[in-house]
């Protein structure tokens, strides 16, 4: 077969094909020997593959994965540049070149080496999980060894993966979870973590007993043989793979386990071979850290059984000594009697006594001399048991910081260092229960009085995660009421201030009467904590965080100036720590949050232009954390709703020219979101919004046709998604056919005019009737109908029906009265509700 071409690189040999394309060996211009896998296009999921081969990449390459060098999505074809794990056998183009690979020693498994390589392979698996990287594709064929022998993974999300379009059968179905085998994108939904665990138990069976867990006759039958990277003449059909491992739930072992190690190891195994993925453990980072439990378990027992011979040999030199004791006791009575009995023998005697005597002497030093060392050697025990103890304490004092940071992973949707786990609230009832448990077994141990203090935290903390606020705050009454500890340290401090904050948080978001009270408990949890002592960025992202929240629900309640206030304070934190710590991205989005906040504030104030400066502020924040990010939906859709409002705000201060830009940005913004989310709910409003602008402008302009076209279709599409009772396109449906009604009223089409302002102000009603059930704005809704109404009673008044406009102006007079009432200070609703007098009383 004649050799590809490739710029920049030498091919001199193929090294193997496989379902996804084939591998050659090549060197560049320095020599360096690399390999080069070339994709088949229709079996690769391009954009997965990219995303997947960066996550890796971010930081330094990961141990135990085959490196790549450099790679090409875009190109026809596609390929990756990687370290070359292969040997040639000859030379020049006749070389045969062999892959270090697993399938070519299965051979030697099981053997001594088993348990070594499972935990090797383990170990890499976990490598890529921690960087949030399922592999998806795991079976002997892609486990590399270096020259070293050190395992190298290879080819993840290559194979079974969501979007491929061409896929034979290769052994890597043989290692897949049912799920998988039925339902290859759910890899999307984080559901690769639990596949990998799934198949790394198959692979560490297979290897550890030669056989399958499951159907293990017939997969070994269609699995390549040893040296072989495929079996050719072989039908893909996954479901009936899946169907064949659900009517085997049970894996038995062909041999008992040779000692408690190894029971132990088998026990996670088990649990990695569930047929349940709820049942698996979430990611194989958790698989690793239960086979060095088991390690740590097993060491620990071995060294308290050491302990324990230590004290039982201790106890035995002191009877010893004891004995002899009273043995030389009885010989000194027995002399004293002789003694008395007769002086004359005693005379006699008196020489070989005496040598009885030192020789008695001579053993009591002896046994003085053995009880010496065997209160040493007590002393010795004691000490060791005193260790042991102290071990034990420190240990588990480790164990409590590791069992927190797995406690708060278990709470979180998703966390920056751990791969994202699923069954969310599932987890969080599991945990509960287990608590739960642990404070009834535990009832009356006052030696425990520290741990069940943590106990009740984390019950509180799964009660916040669950949203039940009464709950949480009686839990976290108990747990601080029921703490032992003499002193709080700086970081419990901090624990206990960020929980208080989340009380606060969710009694805001359930619309309690309280909410200011938990937020003004929360500021003086915050302020007892050290900042000397703890990551004082960190709690400046708090304080910020509660000042933001705390200033919205102050603006609810139309303390304006308060809310500001505060609200400049959250964002000068926040800028500070975003231009200390310019990589997190979530300070950013804290950051144009404040700005966007503050710019509804000052509208409503009737500051417009102060409005329209901080609006631009958020906008460029956004725009930073989307270089970052390119590929991030929410923000383009965030950055998309900013850029809107701009357009709108650009509009109402004649700045036609800054529309009409504004406006371009944000339809190109919400049309990439549309093509990977064509049915998402927010954009289409959005982009209907745009285009009942766009009409605006184009009818100011003098482009009538074109306007009614423009208002036609951000009608058509509102309307299509009416059906769903969204409150948001009822809402953005309402607009535009007040938009279209006004349209008519200028052309003298009075009668359609009526037409869509009455529909336009019968959903507004309906809307506001809902309330807080709309999920939208109370004030915003009453601001749109004042407006809308005042329309609604001059096109009345024009079409002489004066008794119904008379009655609408009376109805616009109310609403602006009640605004106007709402926000003392707001410019606008003092305007609008003195030309909505005036007008009323000139009819």
């Amino acid at each position: 077969m004649k050799l590809p071409k490739m710029n920049g690189l030498e091919v001199i040999g193929t090294i193997g094909a496989g379902e996804s394309g084939r591998v050659f060996a090549a060197q560049d211009d320095d020599g360096h020997l690399v390999a080069v896998k070339v994709f088949e296009g229709m079996a690769i999921n391009r954009s997965l593959l990219s995303k997947m081969t960066e996550r890796l990449e971010v930081g330094g390459w990961p141990e135990g994965l085959v490196k790549v060098d450099s790679a090409d999505f875009e190109g026809r074809p596609a390929c990756w540049i990687l370290e070359n794990f292969a040997e040639a056998e000859g030379e020049g183009e006749d070389a045969k070149w062999m892959a270090r690979t697993l399938q070519h020693k299965m051979d030697e498994y099981p053997g001594e080496n088993s348990w070594p390589l499972v935990k090797e392979i383990g170990r890499a698996m976990g490598e890529m999980h921690a960087r949030r990287v399922p592999h998806g594709n795991l079976k002997p064929g892609n486990v590399f060894f270096d020259e070293s022998g050190v395992v190298k993974l290879a080819d993840w999300t290559l194979g079974n993966m969501p979007g491929i379009s061409h896929f034979d059968f290769t052994d890597a179905l043989l290692y897949q979870a049912p799920e998988q085998l039925v339902d290859p994108s759910g890899y999307l939904n984080e559901a690769g973590y639990k596949w990998d665990v799934f198949a790394f138990g198959v692979l560490a069976f297979r290897l550890l007993t030669g056989q399958f867990p499951r159907c293990s006759e017939t997969f070994l039958s269609v699995a390549p043989e040893v040296g072989e990277t495929r079996k050719d003449g072989i039908q893909a059909d996954a479901a009936k793979v899946a169907k064949g491992l659900l009517q085997h739930p049970e894996v038995k072992w062909p041999l008992e386990a040779q000692n408690d190690l190894e029971k132990g190891y088998r026990e996670w195994i088990d649990r990695c071979l569930k047929l349940e993925a709820e049942d698996r453990p979430s990611s194989m980072v958790e698989v690793m850290s239960g086979l060095e439990a088991v390690e740590s378990m097993v060491a620990w027992e071995q060294v308290r059984e050491t302990l324990l011979d230590q004290r039982r040999k201790a106890e035995r030199s002191g009877r010893r000594v004891t004995f002899y004791a009273g043995m030389a006791t009885a010989a000194c009575l027995v002399l004293g009697g002789l003694w008395y009995l007769t002086q004359t023998q005693l005379g006699q005697e008196r020489s070989e006594r005496s040598r009885e005597k030192a020789a008695l002497d001579s053993k009591a030093r002896i046994a003085t001399d053995d009880k010496k060392a065997a209160v040493e050697a007590k002393d010795e025990a004691e000490q060791l048991m005193e260790y042991e103890r102290s071990l034990g304490l420190a240990r588990l004092e480790s164990s409590r910081l590791i069992g927190d940071r797995l406690f708060e992973w278990a709470l979180e949707k998703g966390h920056r260092n751990l791969p994202p786990i699923d069954g969310r609230e599932v987890r969080l009832k599991r945990l509960e229960r287990f608590f739960d448990d642990f404070l009834t077994r535990t009832s009356g141990i006052d030696s425990l009085g520290e741990e069940r203090a943590r106990v009740r935290l984390q019950l509180a903390e799964v009660a916040l995660a669950s949203g039940d606020a009464e709950v949480a705050e009686e839990r976290l009454d108990e747990a601080i009421g029921g703490w032992t500890a003499a002193v709080i340290d700086a970081d419990m401090k901090l624990r206990l201030g960020r929980n208080a904050l989340l009380l606060a948080l969710l009694k805001k978001e359930k619309g309690d009467e309280l909410a200011g009270e938990a937020f003004e408990a929360a500021r003086t949890a915050l302020a007892e904590v050290p900042e000397d002592d703890v990551d004082s960025d960190r709690l400046g992202q708090l304080r910020a965080i509660l000042d933001f929240h705390e200033a919205k629900l102050l603006s609810k309640s139309g303390d304006d100036g308060k809310a500001l206030e505060q609200l400049m304070s959250a964002t000068r934190t926040l800028n500070e720590l975003s231009d200390k710590r310019p990589d997190i991205a979530v300070l950013r989005s804290e950051l144009a949050a404040c700005y966007l906040s503050s710019a509804t504030i000052l509208e409503g104030m009737g500051s417009l232009g102060d409005a329209r400066e901080v609006r631009s502020l958020a906008a460029a924040e956004m725009v930073k954390l989307l270089k970052e990010s390119p590929n991030d939906i929410e923000l383009r859709l965030d950055l998309a709703g900013c850029y809107g409002a701009m357009a709108e705000a650009a509009v109402l201060a004649g700045d036609v020219g800054n529309a009409e830009k504004l406006s371009t940005e944000t339809m190109g913004l919400l049309n990439s979101v549309l093509q990977s989310r064509p049915d998402s709910t927010v954009a289409i409003a959005r982009k209907a919004a745009q285009l009942g602008l766009k009409a605006g402008i184009l009818r100011d302009q003098g482009n009538a046709v074109e306007a009614i076209a423009a208002f036609d279709e951000g009608i058509n599409i509102l309307e299509r998604l009416s059906a769903g009772g969204d409150p948001l396109v009822d809402y953005r449906l309402a607009l535009l056919w007040w938009q279209k009604g006004r349209m008519f009223g200028f052309d003298g089409e009075k009668a359609k005019e009526l037409t869509y302002l009455g529909k336009a102000r019968d959903a507004l009603m309906d809307l506001e009737a809902e309330g807080d059930g709309s999920g939208l704005s109370s004030e915003e809704l009453q601001r749109s109908s004042a407006y809308l109404l005042g329309d609604l009673a001059h096109a009345l008044e024009v079409s002489g029906k004066m008794d119904d406009a008379k009655a609408i102006y009376r109805e616009a007079v109310v609403l602006w009265e009640r605004l106007a009432k709402s926000r003392p200070q707001s410019e606008e609703y003092r305007e609008g509700l003195d030309w909505i007098r005036q007008r009323a009383n000139e009819v």
